[in-house]
């Protein structure tokens, strides 16, 4: 009977000895989509948002973690960015026209590969809040969508713990056709203007 004790404590034990924690901060660029509307016959009014620099923490906590294999489940937060929206008409200069503001939680799973180069893989639900003001009337909704992420570093050996950087790249897999009709609602619109990709640097520490 203690024998077995013994044994299920240390199988309860193991995945707890392999468990490590990870702070990271993102810092990059956050593309959008250029999408346009079709305003009368022939003429096409094109909307584009200006890239933007973003900052998002992350948290994350590994559950498995067998030699140079690491799984691993994540949150994270990424706060407001806002973001200046230019229109234009064809044969005339795109024209400041309003302000997309844009933030969101997610929640994921990443699979690491520990190497002289270590490189990660994985899937994160973003709940994405989407605004944006036009001639000082405004709008909002939520865009909850899979993104992919994968990113590529180094981390600095230490007992307890390892500071790491390395660069990282997201897209969603499901994006709003970039043709906007424009009967379409104002949720629809604000999604078709959603992020269509983020690359920046990530670094922290684990420990």
């Amino acid at each position: 009977m203690k024998k077995t004790t013994i044994a299920l404590a240390l199988l309860l034990g193991a995945p707890l000895a392999a468990q490590t924690f990870e702070l990271g901060l993102f810092a990059g660029q956050q593309q959008y989509p250029s999408i346009h509307t079709d305003v009368a016959p022939g003429t096409t009014l094109r909307m584009e948002t200006d890239n933007k620099t973003v900052f998002a923490v992350r948290f994350g906590y590994s559950v498995v973690d067998l030699g140079p294999a690491q799984f691993q489940l994540t949150a994270g937060y990424q706060p407001e960015s806002k973001a200046t929206v230019k229109a234009s008409l064809p044969g005339t200069p795109a024209v400041d026209v309003g302000e997309f503001k844009e933030n969101h939680w997610s929640a994921g799973a990443m699979f690491n590969f520990k190497a002289f180069v270590a490189v990660g893989a994985g899937l994160e639900f973003r709940s994405e809040r989407l605004s944006a003001s036009f001639s000082g009337a405004g709008d909002s909704t939520t865009y909850n969508r899979v993104w992919a992420r994968v990113n590529a570093g180094f981390a600095i050996p230490s007992p307890v713990v390892k500071p790491f950087v390395g660069l990282e790249v997201a897209f969603p897999l499901t994006t709003k056709s970039s043709g906007v009709d424009p009967s379409a609602s104002s949720a629809d619109a604000l999604k078709a203007m959603a992020p269509k990709s983020q690359f920046g640097l990530y670094a922290g520490i684990r420990f």
